[in-house]
């Protein structure tokens, strides 16, 4: 990860005085701990929670398991109820995010075939909510390689969109 960048994450977000709360699936940590890299990390970072089993989505974000038999784990609907009940749960952020996605071979998860890098991410922002659907691109050969490499991507991306979303001019 580039320091440089999650300094800059972090900063922005003090500087707005913005708190963020996670719920992570492909990442499993992954965005927590890195902007929990940097002192002064209190200052933004509320909490994550991994929810990287979906019986988990369930029973703690309040997915509900006909999302999940309709449209996966990995999955924008997935995401989005991820989110929702993020902010349910934990209603002491400004800025909440959830990220599920596919990090490995992938597999046919109700009746949809999902491709090996995609992520979806939905950032709660000022009562919105932004939704990302996209396929991370890795160039690394080894299985394990290209998970992290999917997982790291997946970040950097998320701090991105994240910047984006409260620089959004409000209409």
């Amino acid at each position: 990860m580039d320091i440089e960048k999650i300094k800059k994450f972090n900063s922005e977000l003090i500087e707005k005085k913005i708190t963020i709360c996670c719920a992570e699936s492909i990442t499993a940590g992954l965005l927590a701990s890195t902007i929990a890299s940097i002192p002064g990390a209190s200052s933004v970072l509320k909490g994550s929670i991994v929810t990287y089993n979906p019986e988990l989505k369930i029973s703690i974000l309040g997915v509900k398991p006909e999302t999940l038999f309709k449209h996966s784990a990995e999955s924008i609907e997935t995401t989005v109820e991820m989110v929702n009940g993020l902010v349910k749960t934990y209603s002491n952020a400004e800025l909440y995010v959830a990220v599920t996605g596919v990090a490995s071979e992938p597999l046919e998860n109700s009746g949809v075939i999902k491709k090996w890098g995609q992520v979806y991410i939905a950032i709660y922002y000022n009562n919105e909510i932004y939704e990302t659907d996209k396929i991370i691109d890795f160039i690394k050969t080894d299985e394990i390689e290209i998970r992290n490499e999917i997982r790291e991507k997946t970040v950097d991306l998320i701090l991105e969109k994240i910047l984006e979303v409260i620089y959004k001019p409000v209409s």
